[in-house]
């Protein structure tokens, strides 16, 4: 077998998400991605960092918060990969309280000692968009139906 059939292999197995390419100049080095099962925490998370980089933990935080509809505890944010300060600011006790009760009937057990934040505005509406519909697309596979580039077609 030729390795540019090979290389066409392995790129097509990339597109369709079965394989991980990492730039190992001045070669590729493809990996599986299907390994262990990851939560939604750590799914938000990693592409949240993808699309926004440093500012990847508040993207995770706000995607949470918006996809939950409640404050996100310390231990889920761990769960996320956040383990510095907290992205947000301290939810309300009162509020605190109401959804410590709701994961508790879940079982979801969260110390009394954790605290809960809330993202610190809206000003990610736009990439939270974006996250989802990256995370729709991942998560189906079907990331080949969707059009890369705009293609400019010109009439003389």
């Amino acid at each position: 077998m030729h390795r540019l059939i090979l290389t066409g292999y392995l790129r097509a197995l990339t597109d369709l998400n079965v394989l991980k390419e990492k730039d190992v100049p001045p070669a590729k080095i493809y990996v599986p991605v299907k390994g262990k099962e990851r939560d939604i925490y750590g799914i938000i998370s990693d592409q949240a960092k993808m699309q926004v980089g440093e500012r990847g933990a508040e993207l995770a935080l706000y995607t949470l918060y918006s996809l939950f509809r409640r404050p996100i505890f310390e231990e889920e944010l761990r769960r996320a990969g956040i383990f510095n300060d907290s992205p947000g600011v301290p939810a309300r006790a009162e509020e605190t309280a109401e959804v410590r009760k709701l994961l508790l009937k879940t079982g979801f057990k969260i110390p009394t000692s954790s605290k809960a934040f809330v993202p610190l505005n809206d000003e990610f509406e736009d990439e939270y968009q974006a996250l989802l519909e990256q995370l729709i697309i991942n998560g189906s596979e079907a990331s080949y139906l969707v059009r890369e580039t705009k293609q400019t077609r010109f009439e003389l």
